[in-house]
């Protein structure tokens, strides 16, 4: 008989009380029976250990609970989630997971299910070793009050490189992935301070394959800062696009992530895969930047923000 697949759920916390019991109940009460949650808080100040380890020593099933030890030091996002992925014991499968959403009950089934089935990860024969491979499903947003505000929109197609240039089609918290993943991309390469979701989904892409479930397997909780901008009409976000990345440092902060990739890959890459990074973080020129302006295939999901996007290499600002 197969053995049931194996999966770590990697909780990062920090100040989280507000949230953090919502979320664990919705971790324990999960269809998949086969998983463990590991835990690392980032030096929170607001009693969210106290919870943890209130849950820890009231956990009536056979949900395995790791808060792992971490001397109070605040790593920030992403560092205290590849800490967790260094920490903890090996499995078939690995779930980021934010503190302060709620997982609908058949999310790590659902996962668990598509990861299996995928080609790409089916055999781990030395001639066919396993690839990383990442799952990503849908999910609806609300705000702190309970307020539904939309669901996310469904991947149509494949996830190539281009769709993780300057995009992350999926949050952190929808991601899960192989044994393959977590070695390939976290513990034999350094991944620098990149987000987590769109390192692993830019490394999948390039190395392996990914996912795209239309289910919805989550709710994601907007706070109020956050709604205004991404949540608002393309009019409102192409203001704050420009306001924030013409304005602010954000994009040139990605172009040197996208240069970071390319050298922790230098060997790894396509000679394909080489040329799109290298025409996006090669010091510009006018031959580089019209190229750029009118690169044939899209690079954001919303109109509004590929139309900022563009004016970005329009005046030459990455």
């Amino acid at each position: 008989m197969e053995a049931m697949p194996t999966v770590n759920i990697i909780l990062a916390t920090y100040n989280g009380s507000k949230f953090i019991r919502r979320q664990l109940d919705s971790l324990l009460s999960q269809t998949y029976p086969n998983l463990a949650i590991y835990i690392r808080d980032d030096g929170s100040q607001d009693g969210t250990v106290d919870i943890l380890r209130d849950y820890i020593a009231r956990n009536k099933t056979d949900r395995k609970i790791v808060l792992l030890e971490s001397h109070n030091q605040n790593l920030g996002c992403p560092a205290s989630f590849y800490q967790i992925l260094r920490e903890c014991e090996a499995a078939d499968y690995y779930a980021f997971c934010d503190q302060d959403d709620v997982w609908y009950s058949d999310k790590i089934q659902w996962a668990v299910e598509s990861l299996k089935g995928s080609q790409e990860n089916v055999s781990g024969s030395p001639s066919h070793p396993q690839r990383p491979c990442v799952y990503f499903s849908a999910c609806d947003y609300y705000t702190e009050e309970g307020r539904f505000l939309r669901r996310s929109p469904a991947w149509k197609g494949e996830v190539a490189l281009a769709d993780v240039l300057y995009y992350t089609p999926a949050s952190g918290f929808l991601l899960v992935f192989n044994e393959a993943a977590r070695q390939e991309l976290i513990l034999k390469v350094d991944p620098g301070c990149e987000l987590h979701d769109r390192w692993l989904l830019r490394g999948a892409a390039c190395f392996g394959s990914i996912i795209p479930d239309s289910r919805c397997s989550a709710a994601h909780i907007r706070h109020a800062e956050a709604v205004t901008a991404e949540d608002s009409g393309n009019s409102n976000l192409l203001r704050s696009f420009l306001q924030n990345e013409i304005g602010g440092t954000a994009m040139t902060e990605s172009k040197e992530h996208l240069a970071y990739f390319q050298r922790a890959f230098q060997g790894r890459l396509t000679k394909k895969q080489q040329r799109t990074l290298s025409l996006f973080v090669a010091p510009n020129n006018f031959f580089r930047q019209m190229k750029k302006l009118f690169y044939p295939k899209r690079l954001r999901a919303r109109l509004a923000g590929e139309a900022a996007i563009r004016i970005l290499f329009l005046i030459g600002k990455i």
